[in-house]
C-alpha cells in the first residue's frame, strides 16, 4: 500500500516538533510521551518584552487495537511557558487534544481539537519554525480563529495507493464565533517524478459565523462573527527534510465577510544536505484584497514578505536555526517589520 506521504506527516512533525519517548508497547496497544524545549534569542520586532525567551511542548500519544483493521487512538499536546509570564493564565495552553478510530484500509475518523481538512493543502508550504503563512488567509485572515487549530472538531481522512481524501465538520463553538463549518480536501502523490514524490492537492472550506451580541467590527478591524469561505490548490515535489530539493506552492483564494476577498500566493523552496545535517529554507508570500471598500480603513491592505530558515541538526533530537521573516506589510496593519531570531531546539 502506498500512501501520500505529506499530507499524512505534516500535522505531527510540523506541529508537535518533537520526537516520542515510547513507555509502553505491547501487541496490541502502546503509549507515548512526547515533547521539546526551545529557547530563542530574539530582535525587537519578533520579542520586544524579552531577548531571550524559553517555551515548551508536552504530549502524550496511545493507541489500541481493538481487533483486526481496527484500532482506537488518542492525542494530547499542550503549549507550556518555560518561564515566568506576567499573565500565569496564559502558562498552559491546548494545542491538539483528540481521539478516535483507525480502521486502516477504510481510514480513520479524529474528534476533537486540530487543523481542519483544508489545513492539508496548505500546510505544504507551512515549513517555518516560528512564522510564515505570509501567503495564505487559513491562518492570516482570522483574529477570532476562523481557522488554525479549532475546538470541536470531526474529521475523516482515507489514504490508499497514492490518493488521499479528507473532510471535516466543525460543530458550534461560540467563544470563536463559529456557528458550524466545514471542510474537504483530496490530492495524489505520483511516487516516482525524477526520483522525487511530486504531489498535487485542492480543498475547499467554509465557516458560518455565529450572530450574537458581539457580531461586527472590533477595535482591531476585524469583523467577528463573520462568515468565511477558503479554497485552494498546491503542489510539492521532494520531501522536506530529507536530503535533497524541496519545493512547494499554494495558490489559494479567501472571503471573510465584510472585512476581505482576495487571493494569496506563498512559495517554498529548501535543501536538505546528505545526512540531513543541514537544511536551508526560503519561502515567500503575499495576499491582497481585491475589495477597498469591504475594510473600515479603505484599503487592498496588501500583505507580502519573505522568510528564511537555516537549521543544524547534529543529532536527530537536537536543532540549533536561525530565522528572519521581513514583511513589507502586514494584512489590515500598515506595517513595515523584520524579525530575527536565533534559537535551540531539543525533543524528545
Amino acid at each position: 500500500m502506498k500512501l501520500c506521504i505529506l499530507p499524512l506527516v505534516s500535522l505531527l512533525v510540523l506541529s508537535a516538533g518533537a520526537s516520542a519517548v515510547e513507555v509502553y508497547k505491547s501487541d496490541t496497544s502502546s503509549f507515548e510521551i512526547l515533547g521539546r524545549v526551545k529557547t530563542n534569542l530574539s530582535n525587537n520586532d519578533a520579542d520586544p518584552d524579552h531577548r531571550l525567551s524559553g517555551t515548551a511542548r508536552l504530549g502524550a500519544s496511545g493507541r489500541t487495537k481493538v481487533m483486526d483493521n481496527f484500532s482506537v487512538f488518542g492525542y494530547l499536546l499542550y503549549d507550556l511557558a518555560a518561564q515566568e509570564t506576567p499573565d500565569n493564565n496564559d502558562k498552559i495552553k491546548v494545542r491538539y487534544g483528540y481521539a478516535g478510530f483507525d480502521l486502516n484500509y477504510a481510514g480513520k475518523f479524529s474528534f476533537g481539537r486540530f487543523e481542519n481538512a483544508y489545513y492539508k493543502v496548505t500546510a505544504v508550504t507551512d515549513l517555518l519554525t516560528d512564522w510564515g503563512y505570509t501567503g495564505v488567509s487559513y491562518w492570516g485572515l482570522a483574529p477570532n480563529d476562523f481557522g488554525g487549530r479549532l475546538d470541536g472538531q470531526a474529521m475523516y481522512d482515507f489514504n490508499l495507493n497514492g490518493w488521499f481524501l479528507a473532510a471535516s465538520y466543525n460543530f458550534k463553538d461560540k467563544s470563536k464565533h463559529i456557528e458550524h463549518g466545514w471542510s474537504a480536501s483530496t490530492g495524489y502523490e505520483f511516487p516516482d517524478v525524477f526520483g522525487n514524490p511530486l504531489g498535487v492537492m485542492a480543498g475547499y472550506s467554509r465557516y458560518k459565523g455565529l450572530r450574537d451580541d458581539e457580531y461586527g467590527y472590533h477595535a482591531d478591524g476585524f469583523f467577528y462573527g463573520a462568515d468565511k469561505t477558503e479554497y485552494a490548490v498546491s503542489f510539492y515535489y521532494g520531501t522536506f527534510g530529507a536530503p535533497g530539493f524541496y519545493a512547494a506552492a499554494v495558490y489559494n483564494h479567501g472571503w471573510l465577510k465584510n472585512t476581505y476577498r482576495g487571493d494569496g500566493c506563498e512559495v517554498s523552496l529548501s535543501y536538505t544536505t546528505p545526512g540531513s545535517a543541514f537544511t536551508f529554507l526560503g519561502t515567500f508570500g503575499y495576499m491582497k484584497n481585491q475589495r477597498q471598500d469591504y475594510t473600515p480603513f479603505r484599503t487592498s491592505r496588501l500583505s507580502n514578505g519573505w522568510s528564511f530558515n537555516v537549521a543544524w541538526n547534529p543529532v536527530t533530537s537536537f536543532s540549533v536555526y536561525s530565522e528572519l521573516e521581513h514583511r513589507v506589510h502586514n494584512a489590515f496593519k500598515d506595517e513595515n517589520e523584520t524579525k530575527a531570531t536565533l534559537g535551540l531546539i531539543y525533543n524528545f
